[in-house]
């Protein structure tokens, strides 16, 4: 769980809140995360590959956590200079999507065979992979909505802490300012255990408590989070029939935990960090299945990927925001070839619940040179979607291949918040 707290990135995950106005973040992860697998889709079919690494990242991701870090440091014995001082270092990353992702997966062929006039081409595969997506943003919060947003605590905590927050308003005690809220407290509604009970499910030191913004709301820093971790393990049988008809069947273990929180900046100031996901796991049972038709130099098919077909098992205290939809797909490319030169233009769409199938359509051509039947080549990359320019080089030696792509923004916002480039790589090893 460490390691998996690590890529959650540490220091800035941490807290509390649902989204207060229409940008949900777990769509926007799914619709994300979807369009990396669908470029990992348009290279070479999955059955040849013995290693496959894929990255991605936008380029303030790592200095976002560097940043966020800091604010846990931040001291001056003012809260309210502090948010201001959170608010500096946060500045240039409001309202725009930072985004990780890292993958790897391995495969082990399996001997070919033919039944019912079908050549089959199975293979085994298990790998990896995480995603994080965060979106730092400025609002207007107090201690008093902060509480009330303390939604992994029981409710009768939260209000025994609220009252006990309105009592010390109420007193009006300059010499409570930068004191612990959960110390003062303590005797005072809540118990120690209770106290004890908030810090560790929030991973905080303490509440720093200010009267300037006990009930009245001020601009306060916060981050939203969402984080997936998920695996896959499996048979996947590739297949031929005659000269028109192909397509992938894959019969799999699916697990995979998520969280998705909001790091409020006074919970950042009380040294808010990593969450413990354990209760968050579910393992289902899944199917891919792709059925395409050929004929001469053009190609379709349609495909569902990440079908449940049944849970084998879950944790009892929750199961992850991503859900269990599956991921269905239409895809159609044309392949030219003249000497050395290959062109193939290709267009596309996916959906998955969370978003339609307009936000996954896709329109772009592959195009470069080969030699010694393709186990030379150097292909280049122009595509298009709902939100991007792709660019892309991708060199092939034999047996390995380095894939190099930036994604660059053709849409300036999504429900107000600005829509990021991206880069990433893959290599592959094949067989």
């Amino acid at each position: 769980m460490t390691t998996w707290k690590n890529l959650a990135l540490a220091g800035c995950l941490g807290l509390v809140a649902t989204n207060s106005f229409s940008y949900d973040i777990v769509d926007r992860a799914k619709l994300i995360d979807d369009k990396f697998k669908t470029q990992e889709m348009l290279r070479p079919y999955g059955h040849d590959f013995y290693l496959n690494i894929n990255g991605a990242v936008t380029t303030d991701a790592m200095d976002l956590k560097d940043d966020a870090d800091k604010i846990g440091d931040i001291n001056s014995g003012s809260v309210t200079a502090d948010l201001a001082e959170a608010n500096r270092i946060l500045e240039k990353y409001y309202d725009k999507e930072q985004v990780l992702r890292a993958k790897v997966d391995f495969g082990i062929p399996i001997f070919s065979f033919k039944a019912f006039d079908i050549d089959f081409k199975p293979n085994f595969r298990f790998g990896a992979g995480v995603l994080a997506v965060l979106t730092p943003k400025k609002e207007q919060s107090s201690i008093s909505t902060i509480i009330d947003n303390l939604d992994e605590i029981p409710a009768n905590i939260r209000t025994a802490l609220k009252s006990c927050l309105n009592t010390i308003v109420t007193n009006n005690n300059p010499a409570d300012n930068g004191k612990d809220l959960l110390v003062l407290c303590v005797g005072n509604g809540i118990t120690q255990a209770q106290a004890d009970q908030i810090k560790d499910t929030y991973n905080v030191d303490k509440i720093p408590y200010e009267s300037s913004i006990a009930t009245t709301t001020t601009t306060t820093p916060s981050v939203d989070i969402y984080a997936k971790v998920e695996a896959k393990a499996g048979l996947w049988f590739d297949y031929t029939k005659g000269e028109h008809f192909f397509g992938t069947f894959g019969l799999y273990g699916l697990g995979r935990l998520d969280i998705k929180k909001r790091a409020d900046g006074v919970i950042l100031l009380g040294g808010g960090g990593n969450i413990d996901t354990a209760n968050n796991t579910l393992i289902n049972a899944a199917i891919d299945y792709r059925f395409g038709y050929k004929n001469s130099n053009y190609s379709a098919f349609a495909a569902v990927e990440e079908l449940k077909l049944a849970e084998i098992s879950s944790e009892d205290e929750g199961t992850p925001s991503y859900g269990n939809s599956a991921l269905i797909r239409l895809h159609g490319q044309a392949d030219y070839k003249l000497s050395f030169f290959k062109l193939s233009p290709f267009a596309g769409t996916h959906m998955r619940s969370g978003y339609g199938i307009g936000d996954g359509f896709y329109l772009g051509a592959d195009w470069g040179m080969h030699t010694w039947e393709e186990r030379l080549a150097l292909t280049f990359r122009t595509q298009v979607d709902t939100e991007h320019l792709t660019l892309g080089v991708a060199a092939k030696l034999w047996l390995l291949q380095l894939d190099l792509q930036g994604k660059f923004a053709v849409k300036d916002k999504v429900d107000d918040i600005k829509v990021s480039n991206y880069y990433s790589a893959n290599f592959r090893l094949f067989f």
